[in-house]
């Protein structure tokens, strides 16, 4: 009874996330489970691997238990689980765009204390969390790259395959309030360093 309950449960969700990849073409579609497994029967991180093999897209399992919450922290949820599908940060996966930022202040840098503060910024990679539209992040791109903050990535990025980095090194963000469940996860899984800031950014803004 299990066993087949399950194979309909598997052809269900493979049929729906088909209707999405031919509809909507997504680099990545999110599941947001609203109650536990014991209760709808349903192992969804134990689907998801299978259904993202057969579709190519893939599939992010977020946990939120009760409607109120999914409403509510929808997005908080959604991100914490994106963290963990964040590649490794590496050194070297600095963004080539800020690379070139990095070139111009070390050719105008004149005394070893600009020099070491260019090479702060090259080591210290800053990553923005928040779901914000892509005109809004562009601006807010450009006002920070004003005062000499270059962001390396955003999470979540535009598409999937652009996740950033994540890992020891890399500062994060947030560009939203009431993304605790976010910080946390990167700060305690990612060993990321969290950079608390006033309002309108920030997890407390």
């Amino acid at each position: 009874g299990d066993i087949s309950a399950q194979l309909n449960d598997q052809k269900e969700l493979e049929k729906i996330c088909l209707q999405i990849k031919d509809d909507r073409k997504p680099s990545v579609i999110i599941w947001i489970g609203t109650c536990t497994t014991e209760i709808v029967k349903m192992d969804l991180e134990g689907i998801a691997p299978k259904l993202e093999k057969q579709i190519g897209i893939p599939i992010i399992v977020a946990r939120a238990n009760g409607l109120d919450y999914a409403f509510t922290q929808g997005e908080d949820t959604a991100l914490a689980a994106m963290a963990h599908r964040c590649p490794e940060y590496r050194y070297c996966e600095t963004n080539p765009n800020n690379r070139s930022e990095f070139t111009r202040i070390e050719i105008h840098a004149t005394s070893s204390k600009k020099v070491h503060h260019r090479n702060e910024l090259t080591r210290s990679d800053l990553v923005l969390f928040g779901s914000l539209s892509s005109s809004v992040a562009s601006q807010l791109n450009s006002e920070l790259r004003h005062q000499s903050i270059f962001v390396s990535g955003w999470l979540p990025s535009q598409r999937y395959e652009e996740l950033p980095g994540l890992g020891e090194g890399v500062y994060v963000c947030g560009v939203n309030p009431f993304l605790s469940r976010t910080a946390t996860t990167l700060m305690r899984r990612r060993k990321c360093k969290l950079i608390g800031a006033p309002f309108p950014i920030g997890p407390d803004g």
